[in-house]
């Protein structure tokens, strides 16, 4: 059992140090960090724009760290709040710029390569499995905290 719990927890962090150097490493080249790289993933997910609110449920952040993202990035010009009409700001709609579009196409070719090289030597259905229980377990441990 410990040596389970070893291996888990040890094949985890390396995966996510891994991930956090390839997002600092491509986001260095726009300026900006890699913890925006979700925010920019998301919004080019949903063209037809989020709110804060839901952008920070389907980054899995929380909601000021999302209104620090979307500050970085509205100054930066790759992101708009439209629809204020007298709304706060975080109840107002956020969706990507002409330049935000095309600095997210430039970023989803990278994860598409990342994503398809980190799965090299799975079948299909080996994948399916993968996530399915990659899932599985992101639940559990969820509802543990």
């Amino acid at each position: 059992m410990i040596d389970r719990f070893e291996t888990f927890v040890t094949r985890m962090n390396q995966i996510n140090r891994s991930i956090q150097v390839i997002k600092n490493n491509e986001m260095e080249a726009y300026g900006l960090k890699g913890s925006q790289v979700m925010c920019l993933y998301q919004l080019k997910q949903h063209e037809q724009g989020v709110t804060s609110k839901e952008l920070a449920i389907l980054c899995g952040e929380d909601k000021a760290a999302i209104s620090r993202t979307l500050a970085k990035l509205e100054s930066k010009g790759l992101v708009s709040f439209v629809d204020m009409e007298g709304k706060k700001r975080y109840r107002t709609i956020i969706i990507l710029t002409e330049e935000g579009i095309t600095i997210c196409d430039k970023i989803n070719q990278k994860i598409s390569q990342v994503v398809e090289s980190s799965g090299e030597g799975f079948s299909e259905e080996e994948r399916e499995v993968f996530y399915r229980v990659l899932g599985v377990i992101a639940d559990n441990l969820e509802r543990q905290v």
